[in-house]
């Protein structure tokens, strides 16, 4: 209980794992404790964190035992996306990324944000679609989206609801036909299934963990990491690889923020170990 974390923080750690550059976009609230900030104030550029008179977002996620997720808000979700940052106060002044993870439900504000973001001529942009979002009768939507960004990630569970399918590499098929330019879904404890319009299709295991603590945030915490490595090599192999490293630090402790001396020298093994697997 009150252990800070949330999407934007999770992925933005996994993004942290090989860049010492990141920043966070997201509203906060009235109530948001010091200790928040300094935590992320050691890590992160918060420039873009903007505050509100309202109580800080927060959620309960209880876990089954078949890995279904279910998230208890514990204040009002419209109240949250009431807040949502709007994308015309990021300004060529102060936005200078490479690539960019959103985490967006409806068309909009995902729309303004990818023209936003490509008018500043960010290189690369990384879709984690919203759970809740995630449904059937979203499906025409979600393919109309699809060819507007660079990668889209959502998890198996998410996948399998959108498309009405069952397998994976039949999901990952459907998704490119289309109009998504690389598809990457996240299968927890099977690892990653990734592919692009180029022919790219490759599944890649976990990286190896020294005990599973707590599996939240992990796969937000996986497309950080392929961000960063997408927008660095454009090869979606190596990005995957980068996901699963950044994944397996989120499932050794609670919460999204740890410690991140040393961690470059873990990294770079697990990242060896995984280059090793597929030579």
């Amino acid at each position: 209980m009150g252990v800070l974390g949330g999407g934007a923080v999770h992925a933005a750690m996994g993004m942290s794992v090989w860049s010492n550059a990141v920043g966070l976009i997201s509203p906060v609230g009235k109530d948001f404790p010091k200790y928040g900030f300094n935590k992320l104030g050691r890590i992160f550029d918060l420039q873009g964190l903007q505050q509100h008179a309202v109580p800080t977002p927060r959620a309960w996620q209880v876990y089954e035992a078949d890995g279904q997720r279910t998230e208890v808000f514990r204040t009002d979700m419209n109240q949250f996306l009431d807040i949502a940052p709007n994308p015309a106060l990021i300004t060529g002044r102060d936005f200078h990324a490479r690539g960019v993870h959103l985490q967006c439900a409806t068309p909009e504000p995902l729309l303004s944000w990818i023209r936003r973001l490509r008018k500043l001529n960010c290189g690369c942009i990384l879709w984690e679609p919203w759970d809740i979002y995630c449904q059937a009768e979203n499906r025409d939507e979600i393919y109309q989206l699809l060819p507007q960004v660079d990668v889209f990630s959502p998890n198996l569970i998410e996948a399998q609801r959108i498309c009405g399918l069952i397998d994976a590499e039949q999901i990952a098929k459907i998704l490119l036909e289309e109009g998504a330019r690389c598809v990457a879904i996240r299968m927890g404890e099977a690892g990653s299934l990734v592919a692009d319009k180029e022919g790219t299709h490759f599944w890649i295991p976990v990286a190896p963990v020294e005990g599973i603590i707590d599996v939240t945030g992990a796969g937000n915490a996986y497309c950080g990491g392929f961000l960063v490595g997408y927008a660095e090599t454009g090869d979606p192999l190596q990005a995957a690889r980068k996901g699963s490293v950044s994944a397996s630090f989120a499932l050794e402790q609670f919460g999204a923020v740890y410690p991140i001396r040393g961690l470059a020298e873990k990294a770079a093994a697990r990242l060896s170990y995984l280059e090793s697997m597929s030579k």
